[in-house]
């Protein structure tokens, strides 16, 4: 199992390796999103209420941690762009799913947060009501913008803050638990 030391950053990791990982975690350093191409290893996300991303396509996969910062940040975009470079998968290859955070519903935000995730092409994404931020569909379009196909990027329902099924840390506090996210290729078949 991989995992990052998560900041809210941009900053992505890549796996790959000749033989078996270890049993057991392995921090990989500060980051926000991982990759690997390789088959049955682990890479794990935790949020509170910000977004647990998965990118995929061709034997290829991709996991982010993405809240306000890291979205603004563009980790959508050094992820969906560094499985491009180092992998060779086409943009028009790849599939996302968007995990459940927190709902508009409970994200009013301050004029910093709108101006910073105005700030990337969305395209037709409607993320914004008033002081009020749809970051799933704000991801979404920025997903959409990158190069990947409408139907190929979904999003799972739900609020942390609303449901007592998830951990919010605008609902908890400090307190808060977490929800892990990971992302595993499978071996093919032959």
């Amino acid at each position: 199992m991989l995992f990052g030391l998560q900041r809210h950053t941009a900053v992505t990791f890549a796996y790959g390796a000749e033989g078996k990982l270890a049993a057991g975690p392995h921090l990989v350093g500060t980051c926000d999103a991982l990759i690997t191409g390789e088959s049955n290893v682990a890479m794990v996300v935790v949020t509170a209420d910000c977004l647990p991303v998965v990118v995929a396509g061709n034997g290829v996969a991709g996991i982010a941690h993405a809240g306000w910062r890291g979205l603004a940040a563009d980790v959508l975009g050094a992820l969906v762009r560094r499985i491009g470079a180092e992998f060779g998968v086409a943009r028009g290859d790849l599939s996302a799913i968007v995990g459940v955070g927190v709902g508009p519903c409970h994200y009013e935000v301050g004029e910093e947060v709108v101006a910073a995730l105005a700030g990337l092409e969305v395209g037709e994404a409607r993320w914004r009501s008033g002081s009020r931020v749809d970051l799933s569909a704000w991801a979404r379009g920025r997903l959409v913008a990158l190069g990947l196909q409408t139907d190929e990027v979904r999003s799972l329902r739900g609020c942390t803050a609303c449901s007592p099924r998830f951990h919010s840390y605008r609902r908890d506090g400090a307190g808060a638990g977490r929800q892990w996210s990971a992302v595993v290729v499978e071996t093919e078949e032959r």
